[in-house]
Formats: C-alpha cells, structure tokens, sequence
C-alpha cells in the first residue's frame, strides 16, 4: 500500500511540475500586457458584414484595383512618405500598449496630409478599449472621417496575390494600408504572440535583388508591449501573408 501512495504521489509531483514550468514559460514569452482571445485586436467586430459586392461604391473601388492592374503595370516600386523616424509610435506607458490602431492610423493619415490629430483623439474616434485595442472597422471610419473620403473599405483579403494587389493599388494612389497581424514570427517580437495593427507604405515588385516581392511597413509598437525591432520595416510580401494570415483584415 505505502508504495502505491508513494507511486502516486511521484506522479503527482512530476505533473505538479510539468504544470509550473509551462506557466513559467508562457509568463516569460507573452508580455503582461497582451490581449485576451475576445475580442481580437484589429478584427472584426461582432455581427459585422464584409462589403456589398453590389454596391456602387465598393464597385468603383473594385475598378480602381482593376484600372492600376492595367495603367500602372509597369510601376513596379512605390514608397510613400509617412513621417520621421519613431514620429507615431507608441509611448512608453502602460496605459498605451494596446494603441497600435490610433497610431497605425496616424501613419496612414501622414501619407495623405500632415496635419495629424493627437494620438488620444483618434483612440477616442476609434473608441477603444486600452485592454485590448480596436476594430478594424473603426479604424476605416476614422481614416475615412478625418480625410473627408470615402476611400477606405474594411475587408479581408483572400489571398497574398489580391493583399499585393489592394496594396499596390492604394499604394500608387497615395494611400497606405492598415492591416491586421498576429506578432509570433515578426521580426523584433521575439516570439510574443499578440494580435496587432501596422502600416503598408510601400512596395518593391522589381524582383532586382530579393526572389519575392518586398512590402515595407511600419510597427509602432513600444518596448514596453513587447517590441524590440524598427519603426520601418521591408519583409517579403510572403512573410507580410503569413503576418496577417492569422489576423486577417484590412482597412484598404
């Protein structure tokens, strides 16, 4: 009998164990800060539809991708300027580790104009809940209401083909993209996994120096969330794909 107490309590021990190394580990590799699972951080919202494909609109958007397949076929690298470096990341503040919506959006009202409204203005604009950030949604209106446009549309780009597309489209217009991601493989996150925004503010399709086609953007994220790569970044247009494909919606 005593050895199978103390069988059992071996066992008990090693999965007692077990348990806190795991809890170890997950508290060292996910910032304190990070998000739940619900609601997602640059989704989104609940109950909320994609475009009316029927829309006149969404239609002439629609054409604009179909106009720059044609007319601008032949530009094959645009950067916008979307301000000095670090301008709109995030501050050193707790309070502001879930702001990567309001000041991606400050990076793609720059492309545009450079008159930007305070970092809080747009998070209020975008009303978002510091626990865990914004919609996508809501970062379409506000770029939409403070460029007194109807350019943005939030929607999910089903392939890296048509990402490219929308993005070289809004891209040969003057327009940056925001997009959705999921931090596990991108650079200067060091394995944190975090639902997040950024900027597309350019594009390299030449295919001169690197096999794939070269997408640049900007993380505006602090160190204090969890970051510890630069303000401007290029990556391959397939490790943009595998960024967002995890967190997959844009305002375009």
């Amino acid at each position: 009998m005593t050895h199978i107490i103390t069988g059992r309590w071996k066992i008990f021990k090693k999965v007692f164990v077990t348990t806190l190394a795991v809890l170890a580990i997950l508290t060292i590799s996910t910032p304190t800060t990070a998000q739940g699972p619900n609601p997602i951080n640059g989704s989104l919202p609940p109950n909320s539809k994609l475009p009316d494909t029927n829309d006149r609109l969404y239609q002439q958007k629609m054409n604009q991708v179909r106009r720059n397949q044609i007319q601008a076929s032949s530009t094959l690298r645009e950067v916008l300027y979307v301000g000095t470096m670090g301008q709109f990341r995030e501050p050193e503040d707790s309070d502001y580790v879930n702001y990567c919506g309001p000041s991606s959006t400050q990076i793609a009202l720059r492309a545009r104009t450079a008159d930007i409204p305070e970092l809080n203005e747009i998070a209020e604009c975008e009303q978002i809940n510091p626990r865990w950030g914004v919609y996508m949604t809501s970062v379409t209106d506000c770029l939409n209401q403070y460029l007194d446009s109807d350019f943005y549309w939030t929607d999910i780009a089903e392939s890296k083909d048509e990402l490219a597309s929308w993005l070289k489209t809004d891209i040969d217009q003057g327009f940056a993209l925001v997009t959705g991601v999921f931090t596990t493989s991108m650079r200067g996150w060091n394995g944190y996994s975090v639902s997040h925004i950024i900027t597309l503010y350019g594009y390299d399709y030449s295919y001169q120096v690197f096999s794939d086609k070269m997408v640049y953007y900007v993380d505006t994220a602090s160190k204090l969330a969890g970051y510890s790569g630069p303000y401007f970044n290029i990556v391959t247009l397939d490790a943009i794909w595998s960024f967002v494909s995890w967190n997959n919606v844009q305002s375009w």
